[in-house]
């Protein structure tokens, strides 16, 4: 019986239609993750919609996005260290081995851990383990909170890349939900305008992009990198201008991440050294 059910659950994440490859993809805007990178290319390469709920599909994200965490989520030495952190004298404990005295690590770990408020399961209720808390913070609206996760899943913390990938996504689906409507009056008294002036929210919407293709990239998900860092360089220019410290990053990770053959790959790098060198100044490279 119990070999029948471990069968139903190992199915449930298997992608409907190949029956073979591992869920992989994330639909949107529908959010079903039925399906395989491969089996998500062709769809949309057809034109066909979401096989469960037949809505078009717009786009789609590649990562691990099974509901269960703990087998799929979260790498398994961040889920140690988690529950060694929540439990009983576990934070401190852990922070005395970690830091060995070192109060200014030691508080940037207790920001990040007071900001995020997870802890033993006990105090918040005996259906919600350590993992499924962290789950419930990707779903949230509250950008203090998903950045604090960001930072605990960076390589400053505990180096899980598969989650980051979902926070960042999380963070720039946020930004983006957030950002005040566009009047169209104000669209043409800006064209008026000789001098742009930088809209916060705007670069931080290319800040998210730009973490995400990094993100992307860490987890070998180099055509979703591409994407991101793309968007960000473009809108960099446009915000800042070419030669900006920010559109010349972009444009450098971008660069180290597509794939092109190497006598262009270097043509493209020597013109992006000089153009920082002549922004930047050598003694800043």
């Amino acid at each position: 019986m119990k070999g029948s059910v471990d069968e139903e659950e190992e199915d449930k994440d298997k992608c409907i239609i190949s029956l073979d490859n591992a869920v992989s993809a994330k639909l949107r805007p529908c959010g079903h993750s039925v399906t395989c990178r491969e089996c998500t290319k062709e769809l949309r390469g057809r034109n066909e919609p979401c096989p469960l709920c037949r809505k078009k599909i717009a786009e789609f994200y590649v990562g691990k996005w099974q509901s269960s965490i703990s087998e799929h989520g979260l790498w398994p030495t961040s889920l140690k260290n988690l529950r060694q952190l929540a439990s009983g004298e576990g934070f401190n404990e852990y922070f005395r081995k970690q830091f060995n005295g070192n109060k200014e690590a030691y508080m940037r770990w207790k920001e990040v851990f007071d900001v995020l408020e997870i802890g033993n399961a006990r105090d918040v209720g005996p259906d919600l383990p350590l993992q499924q808390q962290v789950l419930m913070i990707t779903k949230l609206e509250d950008l203090v909170k998903l950045r604090a996760l960001a930072k605990l899943c960076s390589k400053e913390f505990f180096d899980d890349l598969s989650i980051l990938v979902a926070v960042w996504s999380r963070i720039l689906e946020v930004l983006v939900l957030t950002m005040p409507p566009v009047v169209e009056k104000k669209v043409r008294e800006k064209k008026k305008q000789k001098k742009k002036k930088n809209n916060p929210r705007k670069l931080e919407i290319l800040d998210a992009c730009s973490a995400l293709g990094l993100a992307c990239g860490n987890v070998g998900d180099y055509e979703d990198a591409i994407r991101y860092y793309e968007r960000a360089k473009d809108r960099y220019e446009e915000q800042l201008g070419r030669d900006s410290e920010k559109a010349l990053e972009a444009t450098g990770c971008l660069l180290a991440t597509t794939s092109m053959r190497i006598g262009e790959h270097i043509e493209k790098f020597r013109d992006l050294v000089k153009r920082c060198v002549r922004v930047l100044g050598e003694e800043k490279l």
